[in-house]
């Protein structure tokens, strides 16, 4: 992660990539200043902590929870500063009131000044779900696409068609105290803090640049996107994080009395739909454990079952490129071989290379060089301290890591 840089984590695929555990344990190893988001509420990032705590976020960046589960006894190294980063919700992002409060309750972010949102955030209001929904009497549905229908393309379309009446952050009381006063972006505030911004959704589902419109989402998902929501001048762009999963998702189909009303979309021309029994058993998991991923692969906000692909090198490869895409992080290698379950590094000295079983290692090989990118992190389980680095000596040369990034990687692994 480069210093006073801002650095951005985005989904490669269609989603639920994986990108709050990989972005916590970004978090916890370098432990950036300012944590963005221009997250909305139709997509949720889960945490977990090392005790099995979890947190669910649709609002703020799901990492703003570690800054008390880091400082709780036992989760922060001997001698170590307090972690109290400052989280700042961007001009795109929208949530509903509830949503944002009960988050910032949680993350102890009430009364200490360390949020911000900006005054033209969005906020969506029951009318903005009725309308999506396809509520009587009302116009602009998303069912039919297979939308989670959580009211944010509706609110985005009254934000463009500069509806009358339409309030924004800056309007509710309720948000009177976190809303920053206009002008107070990067080029003003940040200029020497280093950043780590959790991107939503994944890039396929971009309604420009994604996979298959219309059954994609309701804005843009690139990574130059989401600096230009942030207001971030192109020069302060540093690492981009790709995160990955073996077998990426689509949101599941809509179904109303057993018939299928809405379709989340098609695939790429190197890759075929699957069954979860079928990446269980190929994964070598316990016949218990391929029966759980029924329930562990329902999406976070529609608990509709998300639909499951073979890998595409084709989705990759446009990922790589169209988001400037530095380190490529895989999740859920589990899902390769299930040997590798919960695995951590056992040494910073060992490379990563020689850890993994043979099927996880041949996709990362694969990946590497479709992409010429390295595959800087693999998850093997939810939890910030489920993850394997990889310490070749070009990417320890490369990367500018902060004096706790070290001490951080010895705590885990003792």
């Amino acid at each position: 992660m480069k210093p006073g840089m801002f650095n951005i984590l985005v989904g490669g695929q269609w989603g639920s990539e994986g990108k709050g555990m990989a972005a916590s344990a970004l978090v916890t190893r370098y432990r950036p200043d300012i944590l963005t988001t221009t997250n909305m509420a139709n997509a949720g990032h889960c945490e977990e902590d090392i005790d099995g705590e979890r947190f669910v976020a649709k609002a703020l960046p799901s990492c703003a929870i570690l800054s008390k589960w880091m400082n709780k006894v036992g989760g922060r190294l001997i001698g170590e500063s307090p972690y109290e980063p400052r989280v700042i919700v961007g001009a795109t992002a929208a949530f509903t009131i509830s949503q944002l409060m009960a988050e910032a309750e949680l993350c102890g972010l009430t009364s200490n000044g360390r949020l911000s949102i900006h005054p033209r955030t969005g906020v969506i209001t029951e009318e903005h779900k009725k309308r999506e929904n396809g509520g009587v009497g009302l116009e602009g549905s998303t069912k039919h696409v297979a939308s989670t229908m959580q009211g944010c393309g509706a609110f985005l379309a009254d934000k463009v068609m500069r509806k009358d009446g339409l309030k924004l952050a800056r309007d509710w009381p309720e948000l009177k105290r976190f809303v920053q006063h206009e002008g107070e972006g990067w080029p003003a505030k940040w200029t020497n803090e280093t950043v780590l911004h959790e991107g939503a959704q994944g890039f396929s589902l971009d309604i420009n640049h994604g996979s298959h419109y219309p059954h994609c989402t309701s804005r843009g998902t690139t990574a130059m996107q989401m600096a230009a929501d942030m207001g971030v001048p192109a020069n302060k762009v540093g690492d981009v994080y790709l995160v990955l999963r073996p077998f990426p998702i689509r949101v599941g189909n809509v179904y109303e009395e057993g018939k299928q009303v809405g379709f989340s979309g098609g695939h790429y021309a190197d890759q075929e739909e699957i069954s979860w029994e079928e990446v269980g058993r190929n994964a070598g998991m316990p016949d218990e454990v391929i029966k759980a991923l029924l329930d562990k692969e329902l999406t976070t906000v529609t608990r509709r079952l998300r639909r499951v692909f073979s890998l595409s090198m084709e989705q990759i490869r446009q990922s790589v490129r169209i988001n400037g895409a530095t380190r490529i992080i895989l999740n859920f290698a589990n899902y390769i071989d299930y040997g590798c379950y919960k695995m951590q590094n056992s040494s910073p000295q060992r490379k990563l290379a020689n850890q993994l079983p043979d099927k996880v290692r041949a996709m990362i090989n694969s990946i590497e060089s479709a992409t010429k990118i390295p595959v800087f992190a693999v998850g093997t389980g939810p939890r910030r301290n489920h993850v394997l680095w990889n310490y070749s000596k070009e990417l320890r040369d490369n990367d500018q890591l902060h004096l706790h990034s070290l001490r951080a990687i010895d705590e885990d692994t003792a």
